[in-house]
This record gives structure tokens, C-alpha cells and sequence, in this order.
């Protein structure tokens, strides 16, 4: 279960883009706005992850190349079923993908003061 969690969050990092997911066409920033309720938006640089991960499909785990959805089009505030609620997806997904990558660990990092 916990690989599974921390696969799902990598992958919901990066589906912030609704539109076509290359490095040259990607966004520069995505604001996550959708936390606010308890931390600041997060300013998730999409551009850059999606040039350093190159495999759209790390992230966008649902939906064809080309297709893909944001994180938040399956995973809500509060998940039914199966899915993983978006909190849970993203703190899992980010923080183990950032540790293997030497990248931002901490609340602060992300959730800028």
C-alpha cells in the first residue's frame, strides 16, 4: 500500500498541466491554490519537472498522451472509493520523489510563508 501511495503522489506532482505535457510546451508554473485552507498555494514549477522527468506518464497516470488531467480532476479534497484524497496524494507522491531526488522536503519549501 505504501509504494502504491508513494507511486500515486509522484504522479499526481506533475498533473497539474491540462493540456499537452512536453518540456517545451509545458507551463512554466502551476499555482496550487486548491490548500489554502491550511497552507500558502504552492508554486509548482511544471515546466521544470516535466523536462527533468521527461515521461509524462510518472505523474499523469490516468488518460491517453496528449490528455491528461490535473491531479485534481480525480483526486478531490475529500476522495471516495479507491482514489487518494488530494492531500494525501500529494504529500506522498512529492515528498518521496523530492527525497530520492535530493529536492524540497520540508512544509516551507513548498508552502512558501
Amino acid at each position: 500500500m505504501r509504494k502504491t501511495a508513494t507511486f500515486l503522489a509522484i504522479v499526481v506532482a506533475v498533473m497539474f498541466s491540462a493540456g499537452l505535457v512536453i518540456g517545451a510546451g509545458a507551463p512554466e508554473k502551476v499555482s496550487i491554490d486548491f490548500v489554502k485552507k491550511t497552507k500558502t498555494a504552492v508554486e509548482f514549477p511544471h515546466k521544470a519537472h516535466a523536462e527533468r522527468i521527461k515521461n509524462c506518464k510518472e505523474c499523469h497516470h490516468k488518460g491517453e498522451a496528449g490528455k491528461e488531467q490535473k491531479c485534481s480532476s480525480c483526486h478531490k479534497a475529500k476522495a471516495e472509493g479507491k482514489t487518494v484524497e488530494f492531500k494525501e496524494a500529494m504529500h506522498t507522491k512529492c515528498r518521496d520523489c523530492h527525497k530520492k531526488a535530493k529536492g524540497p522536503t520540508k512544509c516551507d519549501d513548498c508552502h512558501k510563508k
